[in-house]
């Protein structure tokens, strides 16, 4: 019976491989992931508010059939970050943008994100129930609880409130938006002429009393095309994950700076968590991010990552390096190539997997010091993905298959150009190999996720 019952469980593992989607996210960075991008030749210098590079980002994705336009936001400025994160000095407010870009595209999916610290959830539920009519069902919200402290001062406060206390505030934020999408039933507006405009008993107040909120409703929007949006939140933080595990159906993640086996570990524990919130696991949609480079060959899209890296015009710090990778580096340049320093020789296992992925992501073996300093110095941020075509679907599928991802969310390096060649490029390979959707099967953004549109607590209620 052993061998017997084996092939039953490998065939399930294989028809669950083959029914499994792969899931693909655009997020939208003005000036480029990298901070060096806007420095290319031909790259965009000028304002990050800029209607045709939003319009053409948003239909560009969608022509590749991504499921969602990713829109993050900052509620605060900080120009010192001009260097290292040009766009986080500048950020267009996302409810706005979110309007926009509805109105430029049919059918892909924009997911908006609220710093929900610094709202309120009457304001949130409506604006973004209004916008999932105006999409005709396409909204996702992401939130995100904030870690600038500045923020606070642009909002009359004193301080930031510590991690603990916003995601408690944070989680019964959401337990009020969702109270509210629900305060109208799907068929309360009767528009009968001869009788009656509204049926009041499908329309509830949700006299909500909790610690941080007191909101009788009901919303003056109706129930959302949706039902309810898809929700999504991110952050690796304990409370982060578990606001996630609680209410997130898409949980957007930095899991691809963890390596594949961390990826890998991590994927499990978040939808261990969820199954542990008596939630189906298969239901959250796990996407780390990465930032891709690629061309017609692997040689341009290395040197293309060559190029942007060294387009940054950055201190090499070789002493943060010696003290990172715990390999001394006294007496020698900048310039040095690797194979001039024979600490390397005996360096430790956490310093060869840094130069190994330093060295694929340039390309060359013998790369230079300047070179690796580039590469560690964001080597915490999002992965970095170059090759051919062929070469980035074969790590998209990889991870896929594998169960550290359930898609991605793409960064592109620089704009404009980035996503162009994806779509033109990669999404081709990811189509012929049967991982990514030729076409859309349905028109909201539930639909893209195969999540199913959830009965109103208010209709259940009373039958």
């Amino acid at each position: 019976m052993k061998p017997f019952g084996w092939k039953i469980i490998l065939i399930g593992i294989e028809l669950n491989k083959q029914t499994r989607q792969l899931h693909l996210g655009f997020t939208i960075w003005p000036f480029g992931f990298h901070p060096a991008g806007w420095r290319l030749p031909g790259a965009r210098t000028g304002a990050d508010i800029d209607s045709n590079l939003f319009k053409r980002s948003a239909q560009i994705a969608e022509s590749g059939k991504f499921d969602f336009f990713f829109i993050g936001d900052r509620v605060s400025s900080s120009t010192e970050l001009q260097n290292e994160r040009p766009n986080q000095v500048l950020r267009p407010e996302a409810l706005s943008l979110a309007g926009f870009v509805a109105g430029v595209t049919e059918k892909i999916g924009i997911v908006v994100t609220v710093n929900v610290t610094y709202s309120e959830p009457y304001s949130v539920a409506r604006a973004t129930a209004t916008l999932d009519h105006l999409s005709n069902g396409r909204i996702g919200l992401n939130i995100v609880t904030g870690e600038d402290k500045s923020a606070a001062q642009n909002y009359g406060r004193k301080e930031h409130w510590d991690n603990s206390l916003r995601y408690e505030w944070a989680s019964e934020f959401i337990e009020v938006v969702k109270s509210l999408w629900d305060s109208w039933e799907d068929d309360a507006i009767l528009g009968d002429k001869k009788k009656s405009f509204l049926n009041t008993t499908k329309i509830h107040k949700i006299s909500h009393r909790g610690k941080f909120f007191s909101v009788e409703g009901p919303l003056n929007v109706e129930r959302p095309i949706q039902g309810q949006l898809p929700i999504v939140n991110a952050g690796r933080s304990d409370n982060s994950i578990e606001l996630g595990a609680r209410f997130s159906d898409i949980k957007f993640t930095d899991s691809s700076s963890l390596g594949f086996e961390g990826a890998k570990e991590y994927y499990a524990r978040l939808k261990s968590r969820a199954a542990a919130a008596g939630r189906n696991p298969d239901a959250q949609v796990v996407i780390p991010g990465i930032a891709v480079y690629t061309a017609k060959t692997s040689k341009e899209a290395h040197a293309l990552y060559r190029q942007v890296q060294e387009s940054w015009p950055i201190p090499i710090d070789l002493q943060a390096l010696s003290q990172g990778l715990g390999v001394v580096l006294d007496g020698f340049e900048a310039s040095t190539r690797i194979s001039q320093v024979p600490a390397f020789l005996a360096a430790t296992a956490n310093a060869v997997e840094h130069l190994r992925t330093a060295r694929w992501l340039y390309g060359e073996e013998d790369i230079s010091l300047a070179d690796l300093f580039r590469y560690y110095r964001r080597h915490e941020l999002f992965k970095e993905v170059v090759g051919s075509p062929t070469e980035v679907a074969d790590f998209i599928q990889h991870w896929f298959e594998e169960r550290a991802a359930d898609g991605f969310m793409i960064f592109p390096p620089y704009m404009d150009g980035a996503l162009e060649d994806f779509v033109e490029l990669v999404i081709p390979e990811l189509q012929a190999r049967g991982l990514f959707r030729t076409e859309y099967a349905g028109s909201t953004l539930r639909e893209h996720f195969n999540l199913a549109r959830p009965a109103n607590v208010n209709a259940a209620a009373h039958g």
